[in-house]
């Protein structure tokens, strides 16, 4: 054998890890294309939840702009209704605006009302007459200044130790309405059934159970102190951003007329029926 000639099992051995080396830097490649993709899709996602999260804001801040002006200037109320009954707007671009607006002063105000009307309304609300009693007593006890409990069910230190809680009662006025949820008695089906007909901001105290079951055949007045706004975008793909304002409307609104302005995305949701009037402000404002 001459010695330009190689041994044959030299060339079996050459062409396998050939094939190998290829078969690594084809999957490398592939990897490489697929962490790509991933990364496009990603922000190509990452961009549409930006932009809709832009359009809800910024339909929030119209319709806070609107309620504030309606009332400071008396002209025509927005065509929404205020009693939390979605509304959908159609869009530019195959979008979806999904709008609820609720008149905070028709609502149980945690602080200010007073313990049997606090009774009363849990009752309303389909809430066991026992529970109904218990709650209103903890509602009371988490709100007042001093350490003694309130007959027939309320709950101080003590009772929040024996029921594992490590925080008490904050005896000082509800924050958030989501604070009920720190109540011992309180259970999550029962603040999922409380938390859209409660709120600390209506001084009032006035709650409005005309839409409810049992409740009074004419509906109270309201000041319109404060509605809460809740707006979501949705795209064909179903890509959802949305916003939560709550707006001092009164005559003489806090400020931009914005108190609170909280992100959310909310579930997907069952379709709604058009506002047109509204819809039509909303359109004229983000059509070029």
């Amino acid at each position: 054998m001459s010695s330009g000639e190689k041994p044959v099992g030299e060339a079996g051995f050459v062409l396998p890890a050939v094939l190998a080396i290829l078969v690594v830097l084809s999957a490398a490649a592939v990897t490489a294309a697929l962490r790509l993709q991933t990364r496009t899709a990603l922000a190509t996602v990452r961009g549409d939840g930006v932009r809709l999260q832009g359009l809800a804001d910024g339909i929030a801040r119209l319709l806070a702009h609107g309620f504030v002006v309606e009332r400071t200037y008396r002209m025509p109320r927005l065509d929404l209704p205020e009693d939390g009954s979605p509304i959908a707007c159609p869009l530019p671009g195959g979008l979806t605006a999904r709008i609820a607006v609720r008149d905070q002063g028709r609502l149980l105000d945690l602080n200010t009302t007073p313990r049997l009307a606090l009774e009363e309304a849990l009752r309303v609300l389909a809430v066991p007459d026992g529970d109904a009693r218990t709650l209103a007593a903890e509602i009371v006890d988490f709100r007042d200044p001093d350490d003694i409990t309130e007959p027939g069910g309320g709950a101080e230190v003590p009772q929040y130790r024996a029921r594992g809680l490590a925080d008490g009662p904050r005896n000082g006025p509800f924050v958030s309405a989501d604070e009920i949820e720190q109540l011992p008695s309180m259970t999550p089906a029962l603040a999922a059934r409380l938390r859209p007909y409660v709120t600390v901001f209506n001084p009032g105290g006035q709650f409005d159970t005309t839409p409810l079951p049992g409740g009074a055949s004419e509906p109270r007045p309201s000041p319109r102190l404060f509605l809460r706004i809740e707006v979501s975008v949705a795209d064909a793909k179903g890509i959802r951003a949305g916003r939560s304002a709550l707006v001092s409307t009164g005559p003489a609104p806090i400020g931009t007329g914005v108190v609170a302005w909280t992100q959310s995305v909310p579930p997907s949701e069952a379709k709604a029926p058009v506002a047109r009037g509204a819809c039509t402000r909303i359109v004229a404002v983000l059509e070029p």
